[in-house]
């Protein structure tokens, strides 16, 4: 897919690929170019965001691009085995050698670390929607899909699978102890005892396709394993799982991802959206995989060795690494539409899009 302008200019060096200015185009003509590193990301993390920022001297804004992971955002920088880095434009630049590529798991844990108390805290709306998710299993995919719970207004209450046992994980414990200032209620001993009554709630997520043994209005599929649709994890009635047979991959980072897809489910199910719409397309969310490395943008700067960041990354050297990055992702022209009414560029947070308009008109 071809890349250019006609109507717009795009300034790559201030450009995080947002897509704020996507969203506000009304004339539908503005697509989004994501970059390779948030392409591989399997929760979707714009790390070109966090990167630009930081080269930039922003690391309060960039922070912004971690606050929707909330307290998940240490235990994903902890885990993650960093595909980003072998997708990186700059290691494909370098032919393809590891010494190329942006430290981008190291950037992010710099903020991580940097900024931990500023990610403990989980963001809810401030008009709930009154609706009741039940969460059996309070391991990373419950605890990251009550995240998500809480992030959309909902009602939350989290079932431990074993009794009388709290959340030990010294990753874990934090999360769960922010869910709990959250408002979320773990229950311990209630479900073995007599199960769980799924019309109590609006929707039931399970962690694994075993866990259905919990639920005790099974009276039709009591002896036959649930059909379970592993793109959208809905299972049947309003009951969701987040294991992912078809995916073999069992680490944190996509254990997360599963349960990030399941309440992107939940959510569509309790809006009466049809569940399955624009998944497996050949987008991203609605972005556009293609893309285009601007190397004007990277600097000269030498990538740091891995032995030399045993303690992680100082400022000064954060702001350089940060530096080396291309800025793959974009906004660009896909209809040759515009209107020049001038949304996308009024409400761009950091003036990196201008629409080419005459002097006069503007």
């Amino acid at each position: 897919m071809r890349i250019d302008d006609n109507s717009i200019r795009v300034d790559r060096s201030k450009c995080v690929a947002c897509g704020i200015c996507v969203d506000r185009c009304i004339m539908d003509n503005l697509r989004l170019s994501i970059a390779p590193c948030r392409q591989v990301c399997p929760v979707n993390m714009n790390c070109q965001g966090y990167i630009r920022l930081i080269a930039s001297g922003r690391e309060e804004q960039a922070l912004e691009h971690l606050r929707p992971f909330g307290p998940l955002a240490m235990l994903i920088a902890d885990s993650c085995s960093a595909p980003c880095e072998k997708a990186c434009a700059r290691r494909k630049k370098a032919g393809r050698k590891e010494e190329g590529a942006v430290h981008i798991l190291e950037l992010k844990r710099y903020l991580v670390k940097k900024y931990k108390d500023h990610l403990n805290e989980i963001e809810a709306p401030a008009k709930k929607t009154n609706k009741k998710i039940a969460i059996i299993g309070a391991g990373i995919p419950g605890l990251a899909v009550a995240v998500k719970a809480v992030q959309s207004g909902h009602r939350v209450q989290i079932f431990e699978k074993l009794p009388d046992k709290e959340v030990q994980d010294d990753l874990l414990k934090p999360i769960a102890v922010s869910l709990q200032r959250a408002g979320v209620c773990f229950s311990r001993d209630a479900i073995h005892q007599t199960g769980l009554d799924p019309h109590s709630f609006d929707a039931v997520v399970v962690s694994q396709l075993d866990d259905v043994r919990f639920i005790n209005d099974r009276t039709e599929k009591e002896n036959s394993k649930p059909d379970f649709n592993s793109q959208t994890h809905f299972l049947y009635d309003h009951l969701f799982c987040c294991e992912n047979p078809d995916n073999p991959k069992n680490s944190p980072l996509h254990q997360i991802s599963c349960a990030f897809e399941t309440m992107e489910s939940v959510n569509r199910y309790l809006n009466g959206e049809p569940m399955d719409w624009g998944r497996g397309f050949y987008t991203q969310d609605g972005a556009v995989k293609a893309y285009t490395a601007d190397q004007r943008i990277g600097s000269d700067v030498q990538r740091t060795p891995k032995e030399g960041l045993k303690d992680g990354l100082d400022e000064k050297t954060a702001v350089e690494q940060a530096s080396r990055c291309f800025s793959c992702g974009r906004a660009f022209e896909k209809n040759q539409t515009c209107w020049y009414c001038l949304p996308c560029e009024l409400e761009c947070p950091h003036d990196a899009l201008e629409v080419r308009i005459p002097y006069l008109v503007r």
